[in-house]
């Protein structure tokens, strides 16, 4: 794994170097989180100010770090994955930028009759 420093003070200094990547990562992607508790992270997205949000949990286990993702816009509405390397990370942000792309396809086209 490349050498990251811890992405935010939020983040104890005992985190796996997974858990800092993944929150650099995260961080560069989407921004700061909406709100932290302990190594858990969660993101708020929006595609407009009253779209309705997707919410993207980072759960910080020292095991096993998940990424779970709530999206009313799909019929699943949850998405979740365990992260083990680095190129889940990757894979878990291009799932995540997907759907946000596919929200706001859906939010701009209006309500289907």
């Amino acid at each position: 794994m490349p050498a990251v420093t811890p992405p935010s003070p939020e983040l104890p200094s005992s985190s796996t170097p997974l858990l800092i990547y993944i929150h650099a990562m995260f961080r560069e992607a989407f921004g700061a989180p909406s709100s932290t508790l302990a190594l858990d992270s969660q993101w708020t997205l929006r595609s407009q100010p009253d779209a309705p949000a997707i919410f993207v949990l980072v759960n910080g286990s020292y095991e096993k770090p998940a990424v779970w993702v709530f999206d009313p816009y799909t019929a699943d509405n949850v998405w979740r994955t365990s992260i083990t390397s680095n190129g889940e990370v990757d894979r878990a942000i291009e799932e995540i930028h997907r759907r946000t792309a596919a929200a706001a396809a859906s939010w701009a086209a209006g309500p289907t009759q």
